[in-house]
C-alpha cells in the first residue's frame, strides 16, 4: 500500500526485477482489502499515512486477523503513531526515501521470518497429531541439523543462558538474522546481555571468521569518537604524529558493535548514517573516501523513541538501524533462568578461583529468585563472583544481596502497571458501555472509535470481548 505513485511505481520496479511477483498497489486502506480478497498476497507493504480516514495501522489489524506478514513504510514520525505500529507486530519498517538494497534486504528477512514461522506452526500440529496417536516421538518431527551447524551453533551461544519462552524467541531471531548482513538493533536495560547477543549474530553469520570489533559509544570523548570510529593521517590535528586505522576499518569484512548507540552526539549521528547509506568512511585529514564492507549492530539501553521526541536522536538513522530489532528482558522478567544462571556462574567463578564450590542452599537460592535484580545479569554474576571469592566452605550458604529500601514499591508499581491490551480493552469497554454495546451504525463504537465495524469486531474477538457481555470485568 502507497499513496505517492512515483515511489510505489519504483517499489513495483524493484520487487519484480528481484523476482518477486507484484499483486498491485492501493492508494487507501479500502483498495487494499479488495486487492487483498482477489490477490492473497503473501506479503504487504503498507505505509502507515495513506489516503482517506483510515491509516495502514487499521489496515495491519486486518493483516493480523488474515495471517498475513507485512512491512511498514514511513516519512514521518509521531511518537503515538509509532507506538500503536509495534504494537501490530509487523515484520519490518523501512524508511523513505527507501534504498533498493534495503528494500530487498527487509523482504528476504520478512520471508524468511515467515517460513520459520509456518514451520513451527507445522511442526506444533505433527506433535500434537504424534502425541494423539502415540506414533513417534516428538523431536522426530523437528528437522534435524548436521553435526557442523549444530557445534556452530553451540559455539555461537555459549555463555547465553535461557530456557524461557523469552530467550527461545530470542535465539529464533538471532538464528534467522545471523545469515543476513542487515542492520540489527539490540534493545534492553544495562546488564541484560546485548553484547553476548551480539556476538552471537557475528558467529552465527558468514563473517564469523573477520573481526568483531565493539566501540562503546559512552566512553569516547566527543573530540575523539570521529577518529576512534574513522581513524585519521598524520599531522590531521594537534596531536595525530602517526595515521590512526579507525574501528569501522578494522572491522572491514567483519561486525562492528556499537554499544550505547543512544549515547552518540548528534554530528557523528549524521556521519554514521552517511556510512550506513554509502558503505565508505574517511579517516580524518584524507580527501580519499575507503569503501568498507562491514556490518553494523548497534545496542541500547535508553528509549530511542523518546530520544528521537526531545530531539537527541535522528529518525532517519533509527529506521536504518531497526531492520530487526531484537528486545532483551530484563532478569526480573525471566526468573525462571536464575538457577541456571547461577549454576552457570558457580562453575565458572569455581573454576576460576581454584575452588570446588557445589552447589547453593534452598535459602539462598531463595533470596535471588525474590531480588529484583536492577542490575540484571551483570549484577547476578558480580555478586556470585564476589560470593565464591569470600566463601569459606564448598557450599554457598550465604549470600549479601544490597539492602533494598522500600523494597515492596518496585514490585507494587509493576503490579498496578497494565498492559497495552489490558488498557486498550478498558478503552473499548468504556466505549461499547457508553454506546450501550452498539458496534457500527450511526453512534456506534466503531464510529466513536474512527474504525471499521469489522477491525472493531476482529480487534473485541483478540482482546477477548463478547457484545453481550461486554460491560463485565475481564
Amino acid at each position: 500500500m502507497e499513496d505517492e505513485p512515483v515511489i510505489a511505481e519504483d517499489i513495483r520496479l524493484t520487487i519484480e526485477q528481484a523476482g518477486y511477483e507484484f499483486c498491485g498497489i492501493a492508494p487507501s486502506v479500502n483498495r487494499a482489502l479488495e486487492l487483498i480478497k482477489q490477490q492473497k498476497p503473501c506479503l504487504v507493504l503498507v505505509d502507515i499515512y495513506l489516503k482517506g480516514n483510515l491509516s495502514g495501522l487499521d489496515l495491519a489489524f486486518e493483516l493480523n486477523e488474515k495471517d498475513i506478514p507485512f512491512l511498514y513504510l514511513s516519512a514521518n514520525y509521531d511518537r503515538e503513531i509509532m507506538e500503536n505500529a509495534k504494537r501490530t507486530q509487523p515484520y519490518g519498517f523501512l524508511v523513505k526515501p527507501i534504498r533498493k538494497k534495503d528494500l530487498l534486504i527487509a523482504l528476504d528477512i520478512a520471508h524468511d521470518r515467515w517460513k520459520q514461522k509456518l514451520q513451527l506452526k507445522f511442526q506444533s500440529t505433527k506433535a500434537s497429531i504424534d502425541k494423539k496417536v502415540n506414533h513417534r516421538p516428538d523431536n522426530k518431527y523437528f528437522i534435524e541439523a548436521n553435526d557442523e551447524t549444530l557445534a556452530q551453533k553451540r559455539k555461537a551461544f555459549e555463555g547465553i543462558v535461557g530456557r524461557t519462552p523469552q530467550m527461545q524467541k530470542i535465539f529464533d531471531s538471532v538464528e534467522q538474522v545471523a545469515p543476513f548482513d542487515t542492520s540489527v538493533l539490540i534493545l534492553g536495560e544495562s546488564g541484560t546481555g546485548k553484547e553476548g547477543i551480539a556476538k552471537a549474530i557475528h558467529n552465527l553469520s558468514q563473517r564469523r571468521d573477520k573481526e568483531f570489533v565493539k566501540v562503546n559509544c559512552s566512553s569516547l570523548p566527543h573530540s575523539l569518537i570521529e577518529s576512534e570510529l574513522f581513524g585519521h593521517e598524520k599531522g590531521a590535528f594537534t596531536g595525530a604524529i602517526e595515521k590512526r586505522i579507525g574501528k569501522f576499518e578494522r572491522a572491514n569484512g567483519g561486525t562492528i558493535f556499537l554499544d550505547e548507540i543512544g549515547d552518540m552526539p548528534a554530528d557523528m549521528q549524521v556521519k554514521l548514517l552517511r556510512v550506513l547509506q554509502e558503505k565508505e568512511i574517511e579517516r580524518i585529514g584524507s580527501n580519499t573516501t575507503l569503501k568498507i564492507d562491514v556490518r553494523i549492530i548497534a545496542a541500547t539501553n535508553r528509549d530511542l523513541e523518546k530520544e528521537i521526541e526531545d530531539g537527541r536522536f535522528r529518525l532517519d538513522l533509527f529506521y536504518r538501524l531497526h531492520v530487526f530489532p531484537i528486545h532483551l528482558p530484563p532478569l526480573r522478567e525471566r526468573k525462571e533462568d536464575i538457577q541456571l544462571l547461577v549454576e552457570h556462574f558457580i562453575k565458572i567463578f569455581s573454576e576460576k578461583a581454584r575452588k570446588s564450590i557445589s552447589g547453593i542452599s534452598d535459602p539462598q537460592m531463595k533470596k535471588l529468585m525474590d531480588y529484583s535484580w536492577p542490575g540484571n545479569i551483570r549484577e547476578l554474576q558480580n555478586l556470585l563472583e564476589r560470593t565464591i571469592l569470600l566463601a569459606k566452605h564448598n557450599f554457598i550458604d550465604e549470600i549479601w544481596l544490597p539492602e533494598v529500601k522500600h523494597k515492596n514499591n518496585f514490585q507494587e508499581l509493576f503490579s498496578k502497571i497494565k498492559t497495552i491490551d489490558e488498557i486498550q480493552r478498558d478503552h473499548v469497554l468504556s466505549v461499547l458501555k457508553h454506546c450501550n454495546e452498539r458496534v457500527s451504525g450511526p453512534g456506534g463504537a466503531a464510529e466513536l472509535l474512527n474504525l471499521p465495524p469489522t477491525t472493531l469486531t476482529a480487534r473485541m474477538k483478540k482482546l477477548g470481548i463478547q457484545r453481550k457481555h461486554s460491560i463485565q470485568p475481564r
